[in-house]
């Protein structure tokens, strides 16, 4: 069985893609080991690594690079849609939307019109839907929710609104990320402090991109500052700077790693972690952590799945989404609260950081219901595929 996989970047320096992409990959192959059934993956990535495997896996993932210029480029996507025997398509997650501008949404588009033509059977896999500013990107949406052969939401706000919008059924389906595997011995914590990871978002830093700002409501820098500055004042902390987007020997604008490294320059007391090779490596070492603020989503899913004391920062929807669905109510909002609201509130959740973590555990209880829950549905799929 042909599996291709769109939306998903196994070597994206956004260890959040890297860890839909790794996770579903991931989930796959084990539902596909427990049907006594073959699976190969082709991926259609921008960033292509000539070895990209299932974690802790020898099997290879074959990528095709997206090359919108080149005419070769598309002639290969459309034999390979035709040649498979099932599209899953995660958008990264949060991008089908023009909340990042409406160019990477037409152009992501027009390679799930390109996979619906095709014939061959079409998921839309848990991600988030909107919002839809343009009249004509939610047109494209509509449209391309329709047509797909299944749906999944990843949050009961998204859920609701594909289905108004298109006028069908949409399955609900936990992020596929919460799955991501990791090691759990190299995750121990050997700090007699209470470690406060803080994952800061170069992204949020610079208050979005130049054609997509974001409506932030918190001075993000003054917000991350201040959280530092006290942190360190308190000798029972130790307060650890996290990337989850960025490399070292990147200089672009939305990279973490910048952010951290001249605040740890700035702020010597803390620990700078290391860029992590992969998401699992960033997961293993967030799991050690007793706290984690978090901007980035998948930060936060990292250290929600292994029980960590979560804060998340959220800038857009998706994260009240996801939170809301699993009755988990520790969410800073960054797009309502002012900066002193924000400061008191994360400071407010850190100090009772045990009674967190035992809100985490009961709502990792829902969201394992509900991969169990995905997990028979993509084996009935795969089922009927390998039937016909």
């Amino acid at each position: 069985m042909r599996i291709t996989l769109l939306g998903l970047e196994f070597a994206s320096a956004n260890l959040g893609c890297a860890a839909l992409a790794y996770s579903f990959a991931n989930e796959i192959a084990r539902i596909s080991k427990d049907m006594d059934s073959e699976v190969e993956f082709n991926a259609v990535v921008f960033d292509e690594d000539s070895d990209i495997k299932v974690p802790y896996s020898g099997q290879k993932i074959e990528c095709l690079k997206i090359r919108y210029k080149k005419l070769d480029f598309w002639k290969k996507l459309v034999a390979l849609f035709k040649e498979s025997d099932l599209i899953v398509d995660f958008t990264g997650g949060d991008s089908f939307s023009d909340i990042y501008g409406k160019k990477r949404f037409y152009m992501a588009t027009i390679i799930k019109m390109l996979a619906i033509r095709s014939k061959t059977p079409f998921i839309l896999g848990p991600q988030t839907y909107g919002p839809y500013k343009c009249s004509l990107v939610r047109r494209f949406a509509k449209w391309v929710i329709r047509k797909s052969t299944y749906v999944f939401a990843r949050d009961e706000f998204s859920r609701s609104f594909a289905a108004k919008l298109a006028g069908r059924k949409i399955e609900l389906a936990p992020d596929v990320a919460f799955a991501l595997p990791y090691d759990k011995d190299a995750s121990e914590s050997k700090s007699e402090k209470i470690r406060v990871g803080i994952n800061l978002s170069g992204l949020l830093w610079y208050g979005g991109y130049k054609h997509a700002r974001l409506p932030l409501t918190v001075d993000y820098q003054e917000y991350c500052k201040k959280l530092i500055e006290k942190l360190i004042k308190d000798e029972k902390y130790e307060v650890h700077l996290i990337t989850h987007v960025g490399r070292k020997d990147e200089s672009i604008a939305e990279s973490d790693y910048a952010i951290c490294k001249n605040l740890h320059k700035k702020y010597p007391q803390t620990v700078l972690a290391d860029v992590f090779k992969t998401p699992m490596d960033a997961k293993t070492y967030i799991a050690g952590m007793d706290v984690l603020i978090g901007a980035r989503m998948h930060a936060t899913i990292a250290a929600f799945s292994t029980y960590v004391a979560t804060i998340p920062f959220s800038y857009s929807r998706k994260f009240e989404g996801l939170y809301d669905s699993v009755e988990y109510d520790y969410v800073i909002h960054a797009c309502s609260q002012t900066t002193e609201e924000a400061i008191g509130t994360t400071f407010e959740y850190i100090e009772k950081h045990s009674q967190l973590s035992d809100e985490v555990k009961a709502s990792m209880k829902k969201i394992h219901t509900m991969q169990e829950t995905f997990e028979d549905k993509l084996k009935e799929i795969l089922a009927e595929i390998q039937s016909e």
